[in-house]
């Protein structure tokens, strides 16, 4: 039986218990609410009704994929529900795409994971497909519960694709519904059904119709609204994936997080780890959506929960139903020092 499948179990004899007491001291039902049994499924991650109402029962699968200029185009970022953008090792970049009601089955290159991965995961799947990683970052791994599909360990999910000019590093990709298969005598839950609050714009907030980020390093990304997504540049570049399309997700949302340098782990050439200091606690957040920026904060109570938006108006912010992809930007407050903006 799958998480939700056991939620909805004992939620069904919750409520039976509690229309029976009502029913015995009221002697009638009138005052209840109408549960609305017909609301159409929706997939938590994005909000949209899928295309199979069972493949909202299956597990959702992460794959790091990396964000050096030599690998692009990239692949398969298009297709996930959800993606985190990450600041790695020299001033680079680095994306952890989930996949839940959407499959890719050429997602990559599959590069390393970090320590930060683990947290990010733990609300949604603990099955993560990645290249490898230090021994610091796979025991915390080990001790998250993750179902680390490595090159070796994910077998046929991943297969490496020569790329012309293009070192080997590059041309490892993973295949999520085979990862899903790999993975699933050690995992199998859903990911909870409120992660996200979906729906139609209830604050207008502010417009917007250009945002600008940049993590700590050389490089300027930023994304232009174009009437129903926000499409991405880098330096100046349209974000292309390898099949052909400019990245646009519908909904994205700037999280400010205090990010320090590793004192104990370091990449191959010797570059300290970057490490978010605040995984949980709270701090600045923008919900960017349907040409306006919604100004709040994000809140995490524990390494298990998942993150909460709240508006700066008070309530939760509400996405628009569509893919998500979440920036974690360094604030101003760590040794790493990045800097978002928008513009109307």
């Amino acid at each position: 039986m799958s998480k939700n499948q056991k939620i909805a179990a004992i939620g069904g004899g919750v409520l039976l218990l509690a229309v029976g007491a009502f029913f015995l001291l009221s002697g009638g039902v009138d005052d209840l609410p109408i549960i609305g049994k017909d609301d159409p499924v929706t997939c938590p991650l994005t909000g949209e009704e899928p295309r199979d109402e069972a493949i909202v029962e299956r597990a959702a699968v992460g794959v790091k994929i990396e964000n050096a200029a030599v690998a692009r185009p990239l692949s398969g970022l298009e297709d996930a529900d959800l993606v985190y953008e990450e600041l790695v090792e020299g001033g680079e970049t680095r994306f952890m795409a989930i996949y839940h009601c959407s499959d890719t089955k050429k997602g990559g290159p599959v590069r390393s994971a970090r320590i930060v991965d683990p947290s990010l995961l733990a609300p949604i799947t603990r099955v993560l497909g990645f290249s490898g990683a230090n021994q610091p970052v796979l025991e915390a791994m080990a001790a998250a519960d993750i179902v680390a599909l490595t090159e070796t360990a994910a077998g046929s999910a991943m297969q490496r694709v020569p790329r012309d000019g293009i070192s080997s590093e590059h041309t490892l990709y993973a295949n999520s519904a085979k990862l899903r298969k790999a993975a699933a005598k050690d995992y199998s839950d859903a990911p909870p059904d409120e992660m996200f609050k979906f729906g139609e714009l209830e604050s207008k907030g502010k417009k917007a119709s250009t945002i600008t980020l940049n993590f700590g390093g050389a490089s300027t990304i930023t994304y232009e609204y174009s009437g129903d997504a926000w499409s991405r540049s880098q330096d100046g570049v349209p974000f292309v994936s390898e099949a052909g399309g400019q990245i646009a997700p519908t909904n994205v949302i700037v999280e400010e997080h205090v990010v320090n340098f590793s004192d104990t782990i370091f990449d191959v050439t010797g570059n300290p780890s970057i490490e978010i200091e605040d995984e949980t606690g709270s701090g600045r957040a923008v919900l960017f959506r349907n040409g306006r920026a919604i100004v709040g904060r994000w809140v995490r109570e524990s390494s298990d929960a998942p993150v909460v938006f709240e508006r700066k108006s008070g309530g939760l912010m509400v996405f628009a139903p569509g893919s998500i992809w979440i920036e974690l930007v360094p604030s101003d407050a760590g040794e790493v020092k990045g800097s978002f903006s928008y513009e109307k």
